[in-house]
């Protein structure tokens, strides 16, 4: 009895140990924007037409501060740190991958980024998201 008392000590006060030696947790903070997201339709304002869907494969990724954007059946990726304040995303510095260079936010448009980056946040939820820019607006769902 002694025996494992003393072994679920040892344990706790390794746990607690590292624990505290962790300056700082990265946990997810971006809330419900958190996850992969999935563009289910992306409209354009002028015209009302359907630029893409689901059937694209257009992917958003938000972790801590980097925006992941993808579609299937490419190679390549894009990278990009992001500010997500109140109703608004704004999209930063963008590298492609796999050449690893910064690239300008034209290189973007291709998912539905504006050129400056700026997306209002109009529904967000754990399930769903609308964004719209200054000519189109984008839902996505969950993936």
């Amino acid at each position: 009895m002694k025996k494992a008392t003393y072994i679920i000590h040892c344990i706790l006060l390794i746990l607690l140990t590292s624990l505290s030696s962790c300056d700082e947790w990265k946990w997810d903070e971006n809330g419900d924007l958190d996850g992969m997201w999935q563009m289910t339709e992306w409209r354009d304002k002028a015209t009302g037409n359907i630029i893409a869907t689901n059937e694209d494969g257009i992917y958003y990724s938000f972790q801590l501060k980097l925006m992941k954007f993808q579609q299937t059946g490419s190679d390549t990726y894009h990278l990009s740190y992001f500010t997500h304040a109140g109703n608004q995303l704004i999209v930063g510095k963008t590298i492609v991958w796999p050449d690893d260079e910064e690239c300008p936010l034209t290189d973007l448009a291709q998912y539905g980024v504006p050129s400056n980056g700026l997306f209002n946040i109009d529904a967000l939820s754990k399930k769903r998201m609308q964004l719209s820019t200054d000519d189109a607006k984008l839902t996505f769902r969950k993936y």
